[in-house]
C-alpha cells in the first residue's frame, strides 16, 4: 500500500511535506494496513488545512522524534507563514472564485497577473510578520503607477494581512499606517474628461464606414451608457412606448454577460430624441436578433477594443482629436449640465450611486437652473 512500509512487527507511513521526508513508526502492525492508512490520510489532511497537532497522533505512534521537528516548524510557520505560501494559496482562492463564478475572467486574470508579477517577486521571501509600512511605501513608490493602478496591484496583498490579522497571525496590518503621504511618488492619471462638441459629434457619425457603427456611436453620445452596457442591450429593454431603456446587465470579456456591480448600475432611462433615432435605424438592421449593437458582420462585439477600431477610424475620417470612447459618455454627461439638467437627477440616469461624481467630474458644466428635462433636448 503506497505510503505504508513494514518495521518489524510494526508498520511505518511515510510522507514528504516541504520538501522533507518523514518515516514515523506507528502502533498498527501488519494486517492493519487500513488504519495506517487512515492515519496517514488524516495527517496529511490537517497539514493541508492547516490544523496539524502532533498530540492528536501520538496514541498511535510508537516513534515520533521527525514528527516532533515538523510540528515545530509547522507551528512556527503558522505563527508567521512565508508571503510565497500566502500569495501562491491566494492564487488558488481566486481560482475558486472563477470557478464559482464570484469573480469575472478579467478580474482574476488582472490579480494572478499582479501577484505573479509584482507582489511575489517583492515580498515572496518575507514571513508575513517582517513586512512593514516602510516597505509597503518603498514598494509602492518604485512602480511609479496611478493610485487607481496601485489598488489593484495591493488588494491581493492587503486581503491577506487583513485575514491574518483576523485569525491573530499578526497585531496590527501594516496597511492601517499608509496614509496620503506614502503615495510620494505616484502617477498622476493623464485621463481627464474631455468632451466632444457638437460639431465634432455630427463629424463622428457622418465619417462612420457601417450604419450599425454609426447608430452605437450615436446611442452612446445621446444616452451616455457604458460601452458594455451598450454591447448587452437587447431588444427586451426598449420601449418605444414610454421612451424608456432599461439597463440591467452589462457585457463583460468573452461576451459574458454580468449585473452592474451596485445597485445603481441598475436603471431604467429616458430615450433622447437622438438615442430614439438611433434605436429606429438599428431596428432595420437587428430587429429580428436578440442583441441590439452588433458589428459589422453581424458578430456579438467581443470587447471594447474591437469596437474600438471602428471608432478611430471614424475620428481620423472626421479629422477629429482622438480621444477614447469613453469620452462618448462624459460628452453625455457635462451636455446634459450645460443645459441645465440637474445632478440630482442625471447621476440616477448615469448609473452613480451618488452626485459626488458629477460634482467632482463634471463641476465645471453645471448650471443653476435645473429645471429642464431631458427629452426636451434636440
Amino acid at each position: 500500500m503506497k505510503g505504508i512500509s513494514k518495521n518489524g512487527d510494526y508498520l511505518r507511513i511515510q510522507f514528504t511535506w516541504n520538501g522533507k521526508r518523514y518515516r514515523p513508526t506507528t502502533t498498527h502492525k501488519t494486517g492493519q494496513e487500513k488504519q495506517a492508512a487512515k492515519l496517514l490520510a488524516a495527517i496529511l489532511f490537517d497539514l493541508e488545512n492547516k490544523r496539524f497537532k502532533l498530540d492528536m497522533y501520538k496514541n498511535q505512534l510508537l516513534q515520533f522524534s521527525t514528527l516532533q521537528e515538523l510540528d515545530n516548524a509547522y507551528v512556527n510557520a503558522q505563527k508567521s507563514p512565508l508571503l510565497s505560501t500566502l500569495l501562491t494559496e491566494h492564487l488558488t482562492i481566486l481560482d475558486g472564485k472563477l470557478n464559482s463564478g464570484a469573480i469575472q475572467p478579467s478580474t482574476h486574470r488582472g490579480y494572478c497577473y499582479t501577484i505573479t508579477a509584482h507582489l511575489l517577486p517583492r515580498f515572496g521571501k518575507y514571513k508575513v510578520s517582517e513586512v512593514t509600512v516602510q516597505m509597503l511605501e518603498e514598494f509602492i513608490n518604485s512602480l511609479g503607477f496611478t493610485r487607481n493602478r496601485l489598488k489593484v496591484i495591493l488588494r491581493p496583498l492587503m486581503e491577506i494581512f487583513q485575514r491574518m490579522q483576523r485569525y491573530g497571525v499578526i497585531d496590527k496590518s501594516p496597511f492601517l499606517d499608509l496614509n496620503k503621504d506614502s503615495f510620494v511618488n505616484v502617477r498622476i492619471s493623464d485621463y481627464e474628461v474631455n468632451p466632444f462638441n457638437q460639431d465634432e459629434i455630427d463629424l463622428i457619425i457622418a465619417n462612420c464606414d457601417h450604419d450599425c457603427v454609426r447608430n452605437f456611436i450615436q446611442f452612446g453620445f445621446w444616452t451616455g451608457c457604458r460601452i458594455s452596457e451598450i454591447f448587452a442591450l437587447n431588444w427586451d429593454d426598449i420601449d418605444f412606448k414610454k421612451e424608456t431603456i432599461s439597463i440591467t446587465k452589462n457585457q463583460t470579456i468573452n461576451k459574458q454577460l454580468k449585473c452592474p456591480k451596485t445597485k445603481s448600475g441598475i436603471r431604467i432611462i429616458e430615450m433622447t430624441p437622438k438615442a430614439k433615432e438611433a434605436l429606429q435605424d438599428q431596428y432595420l438592421i437587428t430587429a429580428e436578433r436578440e442583441r441590439i449593437f452588433l458589428s459589422p458582420t453581424g458578430q456579438i462585439w467581443y470587447k471594447p477594443g474591437s469596437f474600438g477600431v471602428f471608432w478611430k477610424n471614424a475620428l481620423l475620417k472626421a479629422k477629429v482629436k482622438y480621444r477614447n470612447p469613453y469620452q462618448m459618455r462624459h460628452t453625455f454627461i457635462s451636455m446634459m449640465l450645460h443645459f441645465g439638467n440637474s445632478p440630482l437627477d442625471l447621476y440616477q440616469m448615469a448609473g452613480h450611486e451618488n452626485t459626488e461624481m458629477i460634482y467632482k467630474n463634471y463641476a465645471r458644466f453645471i448650471k443653476q437652473s435645473g429645471d429642464k428635462k431631458l427629452l426636451k433636448i434636440l
